[in-house]
């Protein structure tokens, strides 16, 4: 009866000592939730600080750069863990008096992810651009072109679907005035921002 119990008791603990074995061998519920990866639609809202600069075409090449603040608002979907499409609005504002200058980009964008396991991104994006100065009143002027933009940024995961984004992008705008004059604008944008993901 003695030895009977102990092989009981020594095949119970051969059992436990594999269970606690098995489990150590598992990744942590935490851990593999943050590191997660990109599902689902996504949406991402930032403020930035952006370098507005000019080029009449006079040859005097592009003005100096005038710091103000931006705004960017983003939607999409995710294609799979290495690419992102969607559209972006971006504007940088420059409040004078009574006068209200904006230089505003409305993209399709792609960001996509060289390595899948980290949250740096590539983005790109084309489409149209509008500088325009409103007064008070309802009075306004301004010009509608082309837009491009070239960035970069870092997802970090702050949550099960939340993310911190800090990014620099290049917009550049080509216009051509009521007067058949051509001209560029272009903005070095540098932002932070929160993404939110509907797919953990």
């Amino acid at each position: 009866m003695g030895t009977l119990w102990r092989g009981a008791l020594i095949a119970a603990t051969l059992a436990l000592l594999g269970h606690d074995s098995m489990a150590a061998q598992r990744t942590p519920r935490g851990l593999s939730e943050a590191r997660g990866g990109r599902a689902g639609f996504w949406g991402g809202f930032a403020l930035g600080a952006g370098a507005e600069s000019f080029d009449l075409r006079d040859g005097a090449g592009y003005s100096g750069e005038l710091y103000r603040p931006t705004v960017s608002l983003r939607l999409g979907g995710t294609v799979s863990r290495q690419l992102r499409l969607g559209g972006e609005i971006l504007t940088w504002i420059n409040e004078e008096g009574d006068a209200l200058e904006s230089l505003t980009s409305a993209l399709f964008i792609a960001q996509v992810y060289p390595a899948r396991a980290t949250g740096f991104y590539l983005k790109g994006g084309l489409g149209l651009g509008r500088n325009a100065v409103d007064f008070e009143g309802g009075i306004g002027v301004g010009d509608t072109g082309f837009a491009g933009l070239l960035g970069a940024g870092w997802e970090l995961r702050v949550g099960r679907h939340l993310y911190l984004n800090p990014a620099v992008d290049l917009v550049a705008h080509r216009y051509t005035a009521r007067g058949g004059e051509r001209y560029r604008e272009r903005l070095l944008n540098l932002g932070l921002g929160v993404l939110f993901q509907s797919r953990p």
